[in-house]
């Protein structure tokens, strides 16, 4: 097969070959440089991915299974299941790489193509039963501290306002992204000052921690009708505050709609009541312009590689600041 070559013959003995699996194609790894191939098993189709190399680390990754089978275990049904390797364990290393195979999850996400309050409800309770389940399990699942992301986010802002005098004054040329870029750093200079001390205000508030995902967006979230039958893509799980799941989620459904914003907080509210309102919405706000801020980086400051088309990585940079000037009214 086409693929085949390009998996190692360790991954094949360790992982493919203990479970009789046949691999039909390789799908799309999205932009973090994974790797996944769609497969067959006797158990049914599975996905077999090749992490990056420079993340997770062999220690990260097992603490995701660890937190994914706890979902299992309780009757989440819409989590991946982890297939094991030959020697029993959940994932296997081919020296520079890490390989895992998992449940390939039913469902197409399409809720941009097709919104509905039912699926946008039935996202946000399932999100929200998820957390319940990790919130509920004992450490190192759940504990109190600082909140990682708050940490995190005001310093990236931070640093951000710092170097903004100097991107202003970087020659952008004929740059395809000029408009773009120029979009960015206006909204960084309005938005950025105002931000950072709402941030600074809660970085010493200890609150209540659990393993949450990081980034669930629309891409990650799978319909079958208006069911959600999967939930994917866990490489950037970790334990945080949930807040930033709820802000994540909501701001890639409902980007530019408060009114069903607020429909898909209240449905997360009836599973789960132990998030605040306010940290919900600055958590959309500053993840929102730092992003923008990320793809000014990507696509003009620092230039890197996508594989992915250009007008893919235009639309999503194009998608933020339209919710950011929708912000500022």
């Amino acid at each position: 097969m086409r693929t085949h070559y390009s998996i190692p013959e360790t991954i094949l003995q360790e992982l493919v070959a203990p479970n009789s699996i046949s691999l039909e194609q390789l799908a799309s790894g999205g932009l973090s440089g994974a790797r996944v191939w769609r497969c067959q098993s006797p158990h049914g189709p599975v996905a077999l991915r090749c992490w990056p190399a420079v993340h997770p680390s062999s220690e990260r990754l097992g603490e995701i299974h660890a937190a994914m089978f706890v979902a299992r275990q309780h009757g989440v049904q819409f989590v991946p299941a982890i297939v094991m390797n030959r020697r029993g364990g959940s994932f296997t290393s081919d020296g520079k790489h890490l390989w895992e195979v998992t449940q390939w999850m039913p469902g197409t996400a399409d809720y941009l193509a097709a919104p509905s309050s039912q699926r946008l409800q039935a996202a946000m309770r399932a999100l929200a039963k998820l957390h319940r389940t990790w919130q509920e399990s004992p450490q190192p699942l759940t504990q109190t501290g600082l909140s990682p992301t708050i940490i995190e986010r005001r310093q990236k802002l931070e640093y951000c306002l710092q170097q903004l005098p100097h991107w202003t004054h970087l020659p952008l040329g004929e740059s395809s992204h000029r408009g773009l870029a120029l979009q960015t750093m206006q909204h960084l200079a309005a938005y950025g000052p105002q931000l950072l001390p709402q941030l600074t205000s809660l970085r010493d508030q200890p609150v209540p921690l659990h393993f949450v995902l990081r980034d669930v967006w629309s891409d990650h979230v799978l319909f079958t009708n208006d069911r959600v039958t999967g939930i994917i893509d866990f490489g950037a799980a970790r334990v945080d505050e949930p807040a930033t799941d709820v802000a994540r989620l909501l701001g890639s459904l409902e980007p530019f709609d408060q009114g069903h914003w607020l429909v898909g907080w209240e449905a997360y509210r009836t599973v789960n009541p132990h998030v605040e309102l306010d940290r919900v919405r600055l958590l959309d706000r500053v993840g929102t312009l730092l992003s923008a801020v990320q793809w000014l980086q990507w696509l003009v400051l620092q230039p890197r590689a996508f594989n992915a088309p250009p007008n893919q990585l235009v639309e999503r940079w194009q998608r933020l600041l339209r919710r950011l000037e929708l912000n500022s009214k």
